[in-house]
């Protein structure tokens, strides 16, 4: 007869996801015990789902995280239901005494409608740096790397957008690509910050940035055309549910598409022709964002039409002392990343892994971003 193990009832915020997690009846090898199952498997939903959790390992105990840890024999023990009412990651494994606890199960509920052309971004872990060897020194140590779930821009921020809440660049012109679904370049990482300051405050939501003690770009003054000490001290909340420039790990993951299988070498294709706009088929100027084709996760033009900015400060050796769990940069440098390539690049350039650096006052033809979120 199948046995039943009581189920638990976990509440994250307001609307409810009741998850049981079942584990197979007979582990594959009797000293091992069998990995938890997640049913429904993790995915979008926009309601609370119900799954069913059955065990027949007798003496068997099922523990879970919902913060993204790794389940130990601390971590809270299966015994009811569990409601999940916003995006959540939750991770399980199964202990029984004299017995090799299971391997852990993960999966990530995406509870809700994603932000309108973001993509979500589910938690995980990637090798990041140059793993096809045919990068640079400052491209290595390849090193393991874990994320939490984020929202990513589809597309580059294009020049509409961008007019919306800053000036026109002067230097959009036909000769470079001009027009309304063009991406945004001749953009600082300065200017970025107004951007996505202004944004955030206009839909409502937290704006990231601070300056100067305040998040109002109305108190920061001009964006500097010059090396600027105030904003170079720029902090960024990074719980807040604002826009903001991806983390350059955040990018790379994006770009990858969450995956090291395939281990492809430019977003999304091994055929650079087919993901990206670059020196060889661009006929020297950019194109309308999302022309060519997406990568895994649906985000379009990480490789190629434009070299896009990060967060992070740029350091050569940051590889070898990133930290493994949500690495935000340098705490200072001189120049900020950008990632991916422009409408210009050399194809060797436009890998997934390779990095570009600029002063952060800097804009120029090649230079655009997208936007990133927290999820919250």
């Amino acid at each position: 007869m199948r046995r039943h193990r009581p189920i638990l009832m976990l509440l994250v915020g307001s609307v409810a996801l009741t998850m049981l997690i079942s584990c197979e009846e007979k582990p594959t090898n009797p000293n091992i015990v069998a990995t938890p199952v997640f049913d429904p498997v993790g995915g979008n939903y926009a309601t609370g789902q119900t799954v069913t959790i059955s065990c027949a390992i007798g003496g068997a105990t099922i523990r879970y995280t919902t913060n993204g840890t790794e389940p130990g024999i601390s971590s809270a023990v299966y015994q009811n239901p569990i409601d999940v009412t916003a995006s959540t990651t939750i991770k399980a494994k199964v202990f029984k005494d004299g017995w090799t606890p299971s391997t852990t199960a993960s999966a990530t509920y995406n509870i809700g409608s994603t932000p309108g052309q973001m993509i979500y971004v589910p938690d995980g872990t990637f090798q990041m740096g140059d793993t096809r060897g045919e990068g640079y020194s400052f491209e290595l140590p390849v090193h393991s790397v874990t994320l939490s779930p984020f929202y990513i821009g589809k597309y580059e921020v294009t020049q509409a957008e961008y007019s919306q809440y800053m000036q026109p660049s002067s230097s959009w012109t036909s000769n470079f690509g001009l027009g309304d679904n063009y991406p945004a370049y001749y953009v600082s990482w300065y200017a970025i910050l107004k951007y996505c300051n202004l944004r955030s405050m206009a839909e409502g939501l937290t704006p990231v940035y601070m300056i100067g003690g305040s998040t109002n770009p109305a108190d920061w003054g001009a964006v500097p055309t010059s090396n600027n000490a105030a904003w170079n001290a720029a902090i960024c909340n990074w719980s807040a549910n604002g826009y903001r420039l991806p983390t350059e790990v955040e990018w790379e993951y994006a770009a990858r598409g969450g995956t090291n299988t395939p281990d492809y070498l430019y977003a999304g294709s091994d055929d650079i022709n087919a993901v990206a706009w670059y020196s060889d088929n661009s006929g020297s100027t950019t194109h309308t964002v999302g022309t060519k084709v997406s990568n895994g996760i649906g985000t379009f033009d990480m490789t190629g039409n434009m070299a896009e900015w990060c967060w992070d400060w740029f350091s050569s050796s940051y590889y070898s002392s990133s930290t493994a769990s949500n690495p935000t940069g340098p705490a200072s440098g001189t120049n900020r990343l950008l990632r991916g390539g422009d409408w210009l690049a050399f194809a060797g350039y436009c890998r997934v892994a390779n990095r570009y650096y600029d002063v952060p006052y800097g804009g120029n033809y090649g230079g655009g971003f997208r936007l990133c979120r927290a999820i919250n």
